[in-house]
Parts: structure tokens; C-alpha cells; sequence
């Protein structure tokens, strides 16, 4: 029946803020599938005499009733609200169903019956927990074989054909239910290993305390910025970032207290920079804004508002001067220039701005070597 396919897994290198995924559209399930072509059989068994016309109307209004309304019910979104999303439970017994609906108006659609309720169950159990496939398994075969004894008397033969049947069926599919025990394992420990393996990305590309990137990453986001701007003509400015006093803070508050500066600060200054900049902690108390697409004018304008959510970040308690205040350089990227070069530039406004008496956002123009 229709489901809803999942959504990718986002990114390690999207910016700090994920941005909403568009809903993608429904898409007929494999069960639908396996369904539908069950329908085209029966057909053919109608064509050819095999199938009485009641039997084949019967499973194609039942199979009609259900692929319209799983498309409304994940059209609706009425799916989010159940445990199982992909209602594939759901979608498993409506086959199951109309199968055996045909098996009981029509005996002769045995041939067709047990291999399809292989199909079915063998692509329930990439979705289903081993207990309810099982469960499923147990109760279709139950009514499979109520069905067969409640016709026992039209005909004998007929009745040691269905028998037969049944039982190749009811060996066959706990043999399916085991390899989807199986798979259902493996795919636990895919999905624990992928979990681990962006886990241990993620630290690889994060500073520990701060929860920004670390220094390696963000020399990684300033090269990637560089080929960008030489190869596509962009513009981005480089910002260093300094707590002011931060090493006396250290000294005489603790480190304790200094951590928690910076986290603060780092909580401040993500939220408060824009989506498609990068933030990172280059070291120590220092730490690096690449502004992507900005100009100098602009990235001054930027480091000035984060100086001023700075200057109000809530420190009273543990610090005597209430707040912390920043010393930001910036410096715009000038074509062929390397990433060295281009951090030498910021760090020469950074230093500037602290002989100036820091709290303070100064730059190196990136037409001159000095301001």
C-alpha cells in the first residue's frame, strides 16, 4: 500500500542550524506491488476459466478499498500518529486479506495463493519486529487452514489438493520468518554501526567544550571557501574572535568558570550568527567566523552585533564585572592569496583592536596592507 519513504539522514556538514526537509511524496509500497500483480493473475485465471468472475471482483474491490484509503491516510498524514508510520502491519494483513478472501470464493486460486503469501511476508520483514512477523505468519496460516476445513465436504480430492497445499506453505513460511529474524538483526547492528560512525565523525569535526567546529575543520571550511571564491568569483571575509581578559579570567576565577564563559559565549554567538557562516572554535579563547558572501563593510556590521550580544551575556554571577567584551579582526579574502596569509591579515586587526584598547572590531582593508 502507499508509504511515506524516509527522509536522508542530514548531513555532518550542513551549517549549525538544519534546515526543514520538504516532505517528499508518497510512493506505492512493495506489498501494493506484489498485490496488484497477484490481482493481474487472478485475472488471468478469469480469462481462462479457472476463476470465477465472483472471486476476481471480489479481491479488486477489496484491494480498491484498501490502496485508496492508505493514500488518503498518508496523504492526511493520519500515519504520524500510530507506532508503526509505515502502517506495514497494516498494509501486510489488507494482502493477506484479500488473498484469502479469493482462496475462500474460489478454491483455484490456491496456486496462486501460497507463493504470494511468501511474497508478502518476505517483504513485511524488512519492516516488521521478528515477534509480529511472526504473529502475522501464525494467524494467516490459522485462517488459511480454517477456511480449507469449513469446505471440507464439497470434494475430497479437492480437500487433499488444499491440504497440500497449506502444508507447503506452512513449512515454507516460518523459513521466511527466520531469514527475517535474521535481517532484522543485521539491519539493528547497520543501524548501531551508522550510528556510531557519525558519532565519532561528529567528535572529529567538533570542539568538545564549546560544541562548535574545531580547528582542523574549520582549516578545512577556510580552504573549501577559497576554492570556492577563486572558482566561482564569490566573495567571504574572515573573522578572529577574542574574549577580552580571558586568561586572568582563568587565573583568578578558575577554569571552571572560563569554561563556562566560553560555552556561553559559543551559545550566544551560534545563535546569532547567520545560517551560512561557519563558526568554530580556533583555539584557547580564540575563535574564527568565515561570512560567506559578505564584503568587508558587511562582515564589520556582523562582528559588531556579535560583540554587542557578547557584552550581554548573562555572567553577573560568577564574574565581578557583570559581562565579557570581544576584540574581533576581520580581513576580506584577496584572490590567490592563501589561507596563512588570509589569517594573518584578521589576526593583524585582532592584535590591533587589543592595542587599541580592545572591545572592539577593527580590519585590514583587503585593498591595503593596513587600515
Amino acid at each position: 500500500m502507499p508509504q511515506l519513504m524516509p527522509p536522508l539522514i542530514p548531513s555532518l556538514s550542513t551549517p549549525h542550524r538544519q534546515r526543514a526537509k520538504p516532505a517528499r511524496p508518497a510512493k506505492i509500497s512493495p506489498i501494493s506491488i506484489s498485490s496488484l500483480i497477484y490481482l493481474a493473475i487472478i485475472f488471468a485465471f478469469f480469462l481462462h476459466g479457472w476463476v470465477s468472475a465472483t472471486a476476481f471482483l471480489a479481491g479488486a474491490s477489496i484491494l480498491v478499498f484498501f490502496l485508496v484509503g492508505f493514500y488518503v491516510i498518508f496523504t492526511m498524514r493520519w500515519n504520524k500518529g500510530f507506532f508503526d508510520s509505515s502502517l506495514t502491519s497494516a498494509q501486510t494483513c489488507a494482502a493477506v486479506f484479500m488473498m484469502l478472501t479469493v482462496f475462500a470464493l474460489d478454491r483455484q486460486s490456491r496456486l496462486a495463493l501460497g507463493p504470494f503469501l511468501l511474497v508478502v511476508f518476505s517483504q513485511a520483514m524488512f519492516r516488521l519486529k521478528p515477534k509480529v512477523l511472526a504473529a502475522l505468519s501464525v494467524c494467516s496460516m490459522l485462517v488459511y487452514l480454517l477456511i480449507i476445513l469449513l469446505r471440507r465436504g464439497d470434494n475430497t480430492e479437492a480437500f487433499r489438493v488444499d491440504v497440500m497445499s497449506w502444508g507447503v506453505t506452512a513449512v515454507a513460511l516460518p523459513l521466511v520468518t527466520a531469514i527475517g529474524i535474521k535481517i532484522h538483526a543485521l539491519r539493528q547492528t547497520l543501524r548501531l554501526t551508522r550510528y556510531r560512525l557519525a558519532y565519532i565523525e561528529e567528535k572529529a569535526v567538533r570542539d568538545e567544550l564549546t560544541g562548535l567546529y574545531n580547528r582542523r575543520q574549520l582549516i578545512a571550511e577556510l580552504d573549501a571557501a577559497i576554492v570556492h571564491a577563486n572558482t566561482q568569483s564569490s566573495i567571504f571575509c574572515l573573522a578572529v574572535i577574542d574574549v577580552d581578559h580571558f586568561k586572568n579570567i582563568n587565573d583568578t576565577h578558575g577554569h571552571l568558570v572560563g569554561d563556562m564563559i566560553l560555552r556561553e559565549f559559543a551559545r550566544v554567538a551560534r545563535d546569532s550568527v547567520r545560517d551560512s557562516d561557519i563558526l568554530g572554535r580556533y583555539g584557547g579563547d580564540e575563535f574564527m567566523q568565515i561570512l560567506h558572501g559578505t564584503e568587508l563593510k558587511g562582515a564589520v556590521m556582523h562582528a559588531e552585533r556579535l560583540r554587542v550580544h557578547a557584552h550581554f551575556l548573562q555572567v553577573s554571577d560568577v564574574l565581578p564585572q557583570k559581562s565579557i567584551s570581544l576584540s574581533i579582526g576581520i580581513a576580506q579574502y584577496r584572490a590567490g592569496e592563501t589561507a596563512e596569509s588570509l589569517i594573518e591579515r584578521a589576526d593583524a586587526g585582532l592584535y590591533r583592536a587589543k592595542e587599541r584598547g580592545r572591545n572592539r572590531v577593527e580590519w585590514i582593508d583587503a585593498r591595503a596592507a593596513i587600515r
